[in-house]
């Protein structure tokens, strides 16, 4: 199965400055449900199937995203679209802790 990750990057000059509200207004203006994760700078949250359609977004710290075998990282502000079904791995980059939503579509 060819897989092409959905990554929508944050940008400054027409977003501002990224902050944990403007973040979480966007992902629910977007119909999202959102719950908040926080991991420790390398940990690896192993691959999973996902059974409902969502997003990841990143808050804070540098994070790896691998959807099916595809990778993207992801800084403050972007977000990646998580296809239900799609095998889901996360691994935080570095030494610094991470902190992002996890957020599942509501309508």
């Amino acid at each position: 199965m060819l897989t092409i990750m959905r990554v929508e990057r944050w940008d400054p000059r027409r977003e501002g400055a990224v902050t944990e509200a403007r973040v979480r207004r966007k992902v629910e203006n977007y119909g999202y449900q959102i719950s908040t994760a926080a991991w420790a700078g390398g940990t690896v949250v192993p691959a999973e199937p996902q059974g409902r359609e969502g997003v990841d977004a990143v808050v804070s710290g540098i994070v790896k995203f691998t959807l099916d075998g595809e990778s993207a990282i992801l800084t403050a502000g972007d977000l990646v679209y998580v296809r239900r079904g799609a095998v889901r791995r996360v691994e935080v980059v570095g030494s610094a802790a991470a902190r992002c939503f996890e957020a599942v579509y509501a309508r």
